[in-house]
């Protein structure tokens, strides 16, 4: 065997070693991106060129048949290659079970026509070559697979040639610039063949200076650690908006997040601001971070708080050329800083209800305690044990204050009826009569509902009649105190619930000032009765107003209540 012969030889076989290890190596690192496709391109290329070894072998239908066999993986190195490109560019939503299905046509229609050679059209002779393996004469066949696998070989390589041109790192045009040059190495090598300059197949040389490149690329500029994310893929996952404005306020680019935020059902690519921004004050919001320079603004829009920065957009001159918004839904944030501020508010309002509420009855039980002590009067402690019962009952209304302020998170369909009576049932009303006239069903919380009732019912029984007849000033007594809770139609979707009496009602000058903390118009009183009824209405959503009944007694109305969704 000559030297030639012997060369031929050893680079098939260095080209299957190399390709074989290369597969092993990339596949080891297959959740890269990229990897797991190049890694079967590095198969193919082994096989391909162990069939071209086993070509030359003394025993010719040994030697035919590895020929035949070869352009299998010849089909599936192309195909592997094209996958590789469209993932590692970040065209990974090209690469479905169909369009595998697809690939996978030209590999299998390839080998079969090579190894039936059906009339000769593949290949037209398979005879000894004269220096080593066989001498491939070629049909039509033949000439229709090389011309698609090279337009394979154009559109993969145009895919990595455009990435290498957008990308703006380094390391990763480094890295694209390696691969690129590792994948079309065997390609010009191949032309020499196929042109027939050379006896025998020098496509596995390319597989040699392939691996070199593909060294380059895994450890210098390391691919197997380091791979490109597409900027789209960012773009469209990052949880912030971003919009590019252009000139005339045109949106250039925007991304699903910014969608959602604006309330648009499809891209906004192709509409100007005004058009999106439906609300006149928002599109001014974004007109004055053009305009002004302010760079961040906070606004309300669709029922939600977004935080806008701009920034400008300048080519490679200098020149603004458009502006970057970005859009943060800070809306949580902003419900929790009310939250907090509420909380900080009561905080303080308690803190007043405390120390200057409990501070007298305190004082009074101190001195009547010291009056029993140095008279040795125990009478006195009936009176200091009155002042402790008053600090009781204004702690447990600073309690209530805080708790039933809590929003409503769990709400039920209530009858309002029932609980209107089992509301007057726990309430001491010293005869006082009950009319309903509310059967029907609203979105409440039961517990919250009740206790509402009831601080309005005793308000009623404590500021609206007499204990006894022949009051001075004209005041019902018990008996004759008449509360009525009513309910009257809003919308579809909304009532408004009514109670009121026929008492002694509200003087107009305090109607306003009824639900503040602390306010009363009895010594005995904690003036936290109506404060939390208002805090009751708050937690759900609803709005209540105090006011004067057609009987001339008080009247509270609380509206936006909801009924249950039928």
């Amino acid at each position: 065997m000559s030297t030639e012969e012997w060369g031929v030889r050893g680079i098939y076989v260095a080209a299957s070693l190399l390709s074989v290890g290369l597969a092993g190596l990339l596949w080891r690192s297959r959740d890269r991106k990229g990897a797991v496709p190049l890694s079967v391109e590095m198969v193919g290329a082994a096989c391909w060129a162990l069939c071209l070894l086993v070509s030359t072998v003394p025993q010719q239908s040994l030697a035919r048949a590895a020929i035949r066999v070869m352009y299998l993986p010849i089909g599936v190195t192309v195909a592997a290659t094209l996958v590789f490109a469209l993932e590692y560019t970040g065209r990974e939503r090209y690469v479905t079970r169909r369009t595998l299905a697809v690939l996978s046509v030209h590999p299998i229609l390839a080998g079969l026509a090579a190894l039936v050679n059906p009339g000769n059209l593949f290949f037209t002779a398979l005879r000894p070559t004269g220096v080593v393996g066989v001498e491939q004469v070629w049909g039509p066949l033949f000439w229709a697979h090389s011309a698609y696998s090279y337009a394979l070989i154009l559109g993969y390589t145009a895919l990595l040639v455009g990435f290498i041109y957008k990308t703006r790192h380094e390391l990763y045009r480094g890295q694209a610039a390696a691969l690129i040059l590792g994948i079309s190495s065997p390609v010009p090598l191949n032309l020499i063949f196929l042109t027939g300059t050379v006896e025998f197949d020098t496509t596995p040389i390319g597989f040699v200076v392939a691996s070199a490149f593909f060294a380059l690329a895994i450890v210098h500029y390391e691919y197997t650690n380091i791979t490109p994310i597409a900027r789209e893929k960012v773009i469209t996952n990052v949880r912030d908006g971003m919009l590019v404005v252009g000139p005339e306020n045109w949106i250039v680019d925007s991304n699903p997040a910014a969608e959602r935020m604006l309330g648009a059902n499809k891209s906004l690519v192709g509409s100007t601001v005004e058009e999106v921004v439906t609300a006149p004050e928002t599109a001014a919001v974004f007109e004055a971070l053009m305009t002004d320079r302010e760079d961040e603004q906070t606004i309300s829009y669709r029922e939600l708080s977004l935080r806008l920065e701009s920034t400008p957009i300048n080519d490679d001159r200098g020149q603004q050329i458009g502006w970057l918004f970005l859009l943060d839904d800070v809306t949580e944030q902003k419900r929790r800083e009310r939250d907090l501020e509420q909380q900080i508010e009561k905080l303080d309002q308690f803190a007043s209800l405390v120390s200057h509420d409990l501070r007298n009855p305190l004082n009074v039980a101190a001195g009547y305690i010291d009056q029993a002590k140095v008279t040795g009067d125990v009478s006195y402690l009936d009176n200091a044990e009155d002042a402790t019962d008053r600090m009781e009952a204004i702690i447990e209304d600073v309690l209530a204050l805080a708790r039933e302020g809590q929003e409503v998170t769990d709400p039920s369909d209530v009858s309002v009826a029932t609980v209107a009576r089992a509301a007057w049932d726990s309430v001491e009303t010293g005869g006082a009569t009950l009319r309903v006239d509310a059967d029907v069903t609203v979105v409440a919380d039961q517990t919250r509902l009740q206790r509402l009732f009831e601080n309005l019912y005793r308000n009623a029984v404590e500021h609206g009649a007499s204990e006894e007849t022949g009051d001075a000033r004209d005041i019902p007594t018990l008996s004759e105190l008449v509360v009525e809770v009513s309910v009257t139609e809003e919308t579809a979707a909304m009532l408004t619930i009514a109670v009121s009496d026929n008492g002694t009602g509200i003087p107009e000058a305090n109607v306003h000032d009824v639900f503040e903390d602390g306010f009363t118009t009895d010594r005995e009183g904690t003036g936290l009765g109506l404060a939390i009824v208002e805090q009751i209405a708050g937690a759900h959503g609803w709005e209540i107003q105090a006011g004067i009944a057609e009987s001339g007694g008080a009247k509270f109305e609380i509206s936006g209540v909801r009924k249950p969704v039928s």
